[in-house]
């Protein structure tokens, strides 16, 4: 007696050890018939263990939202960025003071890097000397945002909101921050001609 197909495949031989009347099934189409050939085990394993992933995955982030996407743990970590943004910017103020900014107009070895940082990123608004294109002339003996160092080092580190000055404390270390600051407390004074006086008279800082 020869085996069915069925038989054959449920038992585990091969489909080639099954003879080719055997495989052949008794419908036709356009005088063609069909081999009853089954797909491998594996291949039928690994389809139903997709459906059952799928099916594991819509329930897991889609309805009992436990799981949170790459997309939403993006958000919740800026979020929380944010959230303690303020707290970052008063523990880099406590750590930078009118007197550390002083100290470091005198070093040589800061103003050297400060004035590097000046070079890459500042020329384009305020030249290479400081006289000011887009933004203002930092030779002369205005200021458009406060006076002190301090205040210079604020707009460095957070930018002026509408202009083109940016935020460069996002982009750079408190260190780069706090050596271009004391290179630009440098600059003040020099009354290189050039842009405009922007802001109100100020005092050369002390050396």
């Amino acid at each position: 007696m020869t085996p069915s197909s069925s038989t054959v495949a449920d038992a585990g031989v091969p489909d080639d050890t099954v003879p080719d009347e055997a495989r052949l099934m008794t419908h036709a189409y356009d005088g063609i018939r069909e081999y009853d050939n089954p797909l491998p085990g594996w291949w039928r394993a690994i389809f139903w263990a997709s459906i059952v992933f799928a099916a594991g995955y819509w329930i897991w982030f889609h309805v009992g939202k436990w799981g949170s996407t790459p997309d939403e743990r993006y958000r919740a970590a800026l979020a929380e960025y944010n959230d303690k943004r303020s707290l970052r910017e008063a523990a880099d103020a406590a750590n930078v003071s009118e007197d550390l900014l002083a100290r470091d107009m005198k070093d040589g070895t800061v103003l050297a890097h400060g004035g590097e940082i000046f070079t890459a990123r500042c020329v384009s608004c305020h030249t290479a000397d400081g006289h000011g294109l887009i933004g203002p002339n930092l030779t002369d003996l205005y200021q458009l945002h406060g006076t002190t160092r301090m205040d210079l080092f604020t707009t460095v580190k957070n930018g002026v909101a509408g202009t083109a000055m940016p935020a460069w404390g996002e982009q750079m270390a408190a260190s780069d921050v706090v050596a271009v600051t004391a290179f630009v407390a440098t600059l003040r004074g020099k009354n290189i001609a050039g842009k405009e006086p922007q802001g109100h008279p100020v005092q050369p800082f002390e050396k």
